[in-house]
């Protein structure tokens, strides 16, 4: 029914905003990466929006980016997720760092958000794990350009080393992929390239 809503700030609560449009106060419970992100009251701000219909509630969500409102939705798919534990996953993880996490199957990640234990992220990796290629990157390109089989297996290796020194998928991804040349590299090469840009910043 909606896509996107555009207004001014009116307010901002705990885990929701009210936009101001056209006199009309909309009210959109947002994960809590929004409410970082917020400027002050009194500015223009445009969110994608989902709206769920129960049978005696209508609610509104809202994001910043269209990857957002996609994950929010893939979420919302899997049998025994709902809006929250899907707000609590996106309050969490970046759609890149999600999107990584479900395609190696790294259950350690997901358990990191609050709700999601150790089944939970097993069935969001059987659920999403070819569904998640839809998601970009902060390139824009789409994820199914670097899974695991056609990238090189050393920007794999170099990836999921960064992953385990604890940067997170969005920064680690991002990085190896600015670096001339990365598609010939070895994995010792990448590494050490990117901990020294890492390291540098």
């Amino acid at each position: 029914m909606f896509n996107y809503l555009s207004g001014t700030l009116a307010q901002v609560g705990k885990d929701f905003v009210v936009l101001d449009n056209r006199g009309i106060g909309w009210q959109l419970f947002v994960p809590t990466t929004v409410l970082g992100q917020l400027q002050t009251v009194g500015k223009e701000l445009k969110l994608f929006t989902y709206l769920l219909v129960k049978e005696d509630d209508l609610q509104l969500y809202g994001f910043l980016t269209a990857e957002d409102l996609l994950l929010f939705k893939m979420l919302l798919s899997v049998s025994g997720v709902g809006p929250k534990a899907a707000l609590g996953v996106l309050s969490t993880l970046s759609a890149l760092d999600f999107s990584i996490a479900v395609m190696n199957e790294d259950h350690k990640v997901l358990t990191r958000v609050p709700g999601i234990g150790p089944k939970s992220a097993k069935r969001l990796v059987v659920e999403l794990k070819d569904k998640v290629t839809a998601l970009g990157t902060p390139s824009s390109a789409p994820l199914s350009a670097y899974p695991a089989g056609v990238a090189p297996q050393s920007f794999q290796d170099a990836l999921q080393a960064l992953l385990a020194l604890g940067y997170s998928g969005t920064e680690a991804q991002a990085t190896l992929q600015k670096m001339a040349g990365w598609e010939t590299m070895t994995t010792e090469q990448l590494l050490r390239s990117a901990l020294s840009q890492l390291g540098s910043k």
